[in-house]
């Protein structure tokens, strides 16, 4: 499985998971964890005081890391991820901007080992949702960082193996029903399952519990979250039963029809998954999808 995982994560940088949302998502997901709408979560790393040492768990496009280098001048990372061959185009692309300052290691962090008191800055980016060994990894973040360290985690935290709860699937179908234009192209959801699994082998294995067991092996400084029902939309897919013509006229009357639903009062269909999807998240009615945590270290 683990062979298969590195497998996955050589072919690829972004999955149905770390693909950039719309930019209305991306504002409301924004303005959820970090209170700014034009802020992205790793933006507010800087609020956070200057760094010099720091390690980054999961090897991204780069994007992230650019930043960071660029905002923290005295910053060297060092880079951990389990696919060799996107640490090695991730450090390929941070050379040729930052040479010298990052490096990377190829390590299963299921397993790994964090030298103690060594990073004032440690990021995981959509990482931690494919470990098992969830409390050895906590545990080796808390002993690595300083007494002043700080540790970000943007990362999902819906339910294990994306198996919703029913009534979660009821809520956001009732949505979806209650919403849908007659011009649009029809959908259907497709719940993930255990018996035809299209992802990653660790793919959200111990998603769920990653809140609970962070918050005894760190210091939770802030957690926000999003994503109790905005998430299900990744699961819409196109209905193709009507066959290829009646796809078309669909796709017609879309571009005909060229606006939203209007549900009441002058919401749209948008805005009004963004309420239930705050209020889901804040009354703790249903599991949030996705959290932007900052941690200190255990005793610091």
């Amino acid at each position: 499985m683990l062979r298969e995982e590195e497998e996955f994560w050589d072919s690829r940088t972004e999955t149905l998971l770390t693909e950039t949302p719309r930019r209305s998502i991306q504002r409301y997901l924004n303005e959820r964890l970090t209170g700014d709408p034009d802020k992205r979560w790793y933006q507010t790393i800087g609020d956070e005081g200057e760094f010099t040492s720091g390690c980054i768990f999961g090897a991204g496009p780069g994007e992230i890391e650019e930043h960071l280098l660029g905002r923290h001048p005295q910053l060297n990372l060092t880079i951990f991820d389990i696919s060799g061959d996107a640490l090695s185009r991730l450090q390929k692309r941070l050379d040729q901007t930052y040479p010298g300052r990052a490096a990377t290691r190829q390590q299963d962090l299921n397993f790994v080992g964090l030298p103690g008191e060594s990073y004032d800055l440690a990021v995981a980016i959509s990482s931690v949702h494919h470990l098992v060994n969830l409390e050895h990894f906590a545990f080796q973040v808390s002993r690595s960082l300083t007494s002043e360290g700080r540790f970000f985690m943007n990362d999902v935290v819906g339910e294990s193996y994306f198996q919703f709860t029913e009534e979660k699937k009821r809520m956001f179908q009732t949505y979806v029903d209650a919403t849908r234009d007659s011009s649009e192209p029809r959908f259907k959801i497709v719940w993930p399952s255990r018996a035809k699994w299209e992802f990653s082998p660790f793919e959200c294995a111990r998603s769920g519990e990653i809140l609970d067991v962070f918050a005894r092996y760190l210091s939770p400084l802030r957690i926000r979250t999003a994503g109790a029902l905005l998430a299900l939309t990744l699961f819409r897919q196109p209905d193709d039963s009507r066959g290829r013509l009646g796809r078309a006229i669909d796709k017609v009357r879309a571009r005909l029809s060229g606006r939203e639903l209007a549900i009441t009062r002058g919401i749209s269909r948008g805005e009004l998954l963004f309420l239930l999807d705050s209020l889901m998240c804040d009354s703790g009615r249903l599991v949030p999808g996705q959290a932007f945590g900052i941690y200190g270290k255990r005793g610091g």
